[in-house]
């Protein structure tokens, strides 16, 4: 169906401004890797307008997207029809599932942002680069999103020949690239042999957590209380629902998990299927297939947790023996990410790691939305993006030592914060899915080379990593 504006909206888009191009039409000179280009997504997923929102708040705030994916508007109502135009249906989230023949989604996934904007592959494209794009289990820990980021990175090698790529991780995004590249063997049948870091030439972290997302170690900390303390403990929906429902939940769960395909046909039998984590999975595991309500919630305390400070970080203060309930319900052995990806494996090991980060001067209350969070991390921890800390987005606070060369494999490159007039950089500005995540003058923006809109950042890390011999 095609969309017919009502009056109220067509007048708003009429307002918008696009600040990008995409150069989709020919292409565009050195900004072309070596190498192909792997893009990890973040944590969760959002619908374009989540019911909470109000319709003016949705005409207000995604504008531009219901230009795009809403097919029947209603002034009163909102969107009653959602639809994924065919030329982004090769964009993450998928329907279906590049590696599993056995696992789809509904259709319903039209309703969601997806992943990484068309703006930005199309420019990436532009420059002469082969792109692929992940598809990991929206909620998860390290260990299952990294082994299906792993399939994309198999697939770009195979379809390029090349033998390495270069990784770009948004959020927590950068985080899987890490630890895939430090912890997945290059062949499952030698788990102990090489690693995929044999195949990646360099990790380019975009508001990555490294000291974890302090709105995760806001997030797990309050469910230390409403769960294990006063719950029926961490894999407890009910006591959770508070902090599980600001990623909308279960309906998300519903909408985004893949289902097994079995001998459907429509959306409507596919409904009644089972909800399966990931690609390869086991019928006989119940952290994988046929999640009831329980298993939904522990995929995404799982991911949650895995965000967090009191896992990224050993020095961080702890209920031990909550913790050490916590890392068994969700099936975890390791305490904590250090004992995986430490200094041992990643210094110095061949890859070339990378960061931008995000700051944010003051809070847009009418394109963000509710500031609660970034207020809260703001007292706690200090100036952030909305999500995580400057710290913990800059690689040269990692701190490893030199490498026998006396140079880092480890380097911050730019902090995106612009003029201090301007509201600065949301965390999500990475993703593209709003461009009102960034400052729309010029004057406001970040200086040259980095001013523009995202696509033409995505075009500048391009040039950065040419500069640096990628």
């Amino acid at each position: 169906m095609k969309l017919i504006p009502s009056l109220a909206l067509t007048s708003l888009l009429s307002t918008i401004t696009t600040v990008s191009t995409t150069h989709a039409d020919h292409a565009i000179e050195g900004c072309q890797l070596e190498y192909p280009i792997v893009l990890s997504h973040h944590f969760g997923l959002r619908t374009i307008c989540p019911d909470s929102w109000t319709v003016d708040e949705c005409m207000t705030r995604e504008g531009a997207n219901l230009a795009k994916y809403c097919a029947d508007w209603d002034d009163e109502a909102g969107c009653q029809e959602w639809v994924l135009p065919a030329s982004e249906a090769h964009l993450p989230p998928r329907i279906d599932n590049h590696y599993d023949a056995r696992l789809k989604r509904t259709s319903d996934i039209a309703q969601y942002h997806r992943y990484f904007s068309k703006d930005i592959v199309d420019r990436l494209e532009a420059c002469g680069n082969d792109v692929f794009i992940a598809d990991k289990p929206a909620y998860a820990n390290y260990h299952q999103r990294s082994a299906s980021l792993r399939l994309t990175v198999l697939e770009a090698l195979a379809a390029t020949g090349k033998s390495k790529v270069v990784l770009i991780g948004t959020s927590q995004g950068t985080q899987d690239a890490r630890f895939m590249a430090t912890v997945q063997p290059a062949n499952l049948n030698d788990p102990t042999g090489a690693k995929m870091n044999q195949h990646v030439a360099a990790i380019v972290g975009l508001s990555g957590e490294h000291l974890g997302a302090e709105i995760a170690t806001i997030g797990i900390s309050g469910m230390y209380l409403s769960n294990y303390t006063f719950g029926e403990g961490w894999i407890d929906p009910e006591a959770g629902a508070s902090f599980w429902e600001f990623e909308e939940g279960e309906r998300l769960n519903t909408d985004l998990m893949w289902r097994e395909v079995g001998d459907t046909q429509t959306d409507a039998e596919l409904f009644s299927q089972p909800l399966v984590l990931m690609e390869g999975y086991d019928r006989n595991n119940d952290f994988e297939y046929d999640l009831d309500l329980r298993g939904q919630f522990r995929a995404f305390l799982s991911g949650l947790t895995s965000l967090s400070s009191q896992y990224m970080q050993e020095d961080v203060y702890r209920d031990e023996q909550a913790w050490n309930t916590l890392m068994s319900d969700l099936g975890l052995s390791e305490r904590g990410w250090y004992e995986l990806v430490n200094e041992g494996n990643e210094n110095c090991n061949g890859v070339g790691h990378y960061s931008y980060s995000a700051r944010i001067h003051h809070w847009d209350y009418e394109y963000w939305g509710d500031a609660t969070f970034y207020l809260g991390v703001t007292a706690l921890y200090g100036p952030n993006d909305g999500y995580t800390t400057m710290d913990s987005q800059n690689f040269d606070k990692i701190g490893y030592p030199p490498c026998a060369d006396g140079r880092r494999n480890f380097e911050h490159i730019k902090t995106l914060d612009g003029s201090i007039f301007s509201h600065g950089y949301y965390h999500n500005y990475f993703t593209g899915r709003n461009q009102y995540y960034g400052p729309q003058d010029r004057w406001l923006q970040e200086g040259a080379p980095y001013q523009g809109g995202v696509a033409d950042f995505y075009e500048q890390v391009m040039r950065d990593l040419k500069a640096r011999g990628y």
